[in-house]
């Protein structure tokens, strides 16, 4: 039976957000879907989905800029224009503080989410799930299975071909170059998922040198003084597309590249789903929960290296794990995708 539903993803995490969009597939394909995502993604989701489900972009950045009242104001009037509609169901992916108030505001006849949901009380059933062996992959589809009573193939969904979307002037020569491109982001969201700055400038010094024209993604502050250290240790030019590129021109340009090299991150995932090449860079993170399910996706991890007690956030190890992967590992894993 298609079902209306109001499905809650509004994750902040762009990996998170391209890990559920198979589960979202499988939602919008049965039922007739709302779908809550932060408007970062709403673009990227529309196009993955096909525009199969109506998006109600969450404004986070709008909401954090603004006093207390506004914030409320702003929240209030999401709020609002979602519960004009009665659904079947009211499907919580997220599981956060922010989805359980939403799911306690809006009128829905059954109320579903993961176990882990932080208000239990508002809601009908919580699915069971083990966080500790399974990939992040099931926490979102093992919740739409429970709806739809069919499997959700466990793999990402990748993306169709994009059209050329408009660039700054500085980037509108890349499609037209005659070396193949290499795309490497060099920043993750902790520090300890981070392969040394001065091995990435090595590896961009590498790929010039073997014929590649090199790319680096990057936006934010810290991100660029990421980039400034590689630039510091280069040898050879390469292109630095920070802060220039939305979450669509990322997609299109990893599209058009040879290879893609990151650490264990939201552009890694979306690299992911795009059919390029990609090498990823994993330190202490889970390969468990937070490895790409994509076959175009090679890992390295020397997660043997880690002692049995250490945490991400406290190594006892001075993080040898991603300190360990070497230029050398790096090649050789490209010239095994050639």
């Amino acid at each position: 039976m298609r079902l209306r539903l109001l499905v809650l993803q509004p994750t902040r995490f762009l990996g998170n957000a391209v890990i559920s969009l198979q589960t979202l597939a499988a939602l919008t394909r049965a039922h007739d879907v709302d779908l809550v995502i932060d408007d970062r993604h709403a673009s990227l989701i529309n196009i993955a989905l096909e525009s199969r489900c109506r998006v109600v972009p969450y404004p986070r950045a709008k909401i954090k800029s603004r006093s207390a009242l506004g914030q409320l104001k702003t929240f209030y009037r999401l709020v609002r224009h979602v519960r004009a509609n009665r659904y079947d169901m009211i499907i919580d992916l997220d599981g956060t503080s922010l989805t359980s108030t939403i799911v306690a505001l809006i009128r829905g006849r059954h109320r579903i989410g993961p176990e882990f949901v932080k208000r239990r009380r508002f809601y009908d059933q919580a699915v069971p799930m083990d966080q500790a062996t399974q990939h992040c992959f099931d926490d979102f589809a093992i919740v739409a299975e429970s709806v739809n009573g069919k499997p959700v193939p466990r793999q990402y969904l990748m993306l169709p071909e994009l059209p050329q979307p408009e660039l700054s002037p500085t980037l509108t020569s890349i499609p037209n170059r005659q070396k193949p491109l290499a795309c490497l982001h060099p920043s993750a969201s902790k520090s300890y998922k981070e392969w040394p700055a001065s091995q990435f400038a090595s590896l961009s010094d590498a790929l010039h040198e073997r014929g590649y024209q090199v790319i680096i993604l990057g936006s934010g502050d810290d991100e660029r003084l990421t980039i400034d250290a590689i630039s510091e240790h280069t040898r050879h030019a390469f292109i630095d597309t920070h802060n220039q590129l939305d979450i669509i021109q990322v997609a299109w340009l990893i599209q058009q590249c040879h290879l893609y090299v990151g650490n264990d991150s939201g552009p890694m995932h979306l690299a992911a789903i795009t059919g390029t090449k990609v090498i990823g860079l994993f330190g202490p993170t889970e390969l468990i929960r937070w490895r790409p399910l994509s076959e175009t996706t090679t890992i390295l991890a020397h997660q043997h290296l880690c002692d049995p007690k250490c945490q991400p956030e406290a190594c006892l190890g001075n993080y040898r794990c991603m300190s360990a992967i070497t230029l050398d590992d790096v090649l050789a894993a490209i010239d095994n995708e050639r």
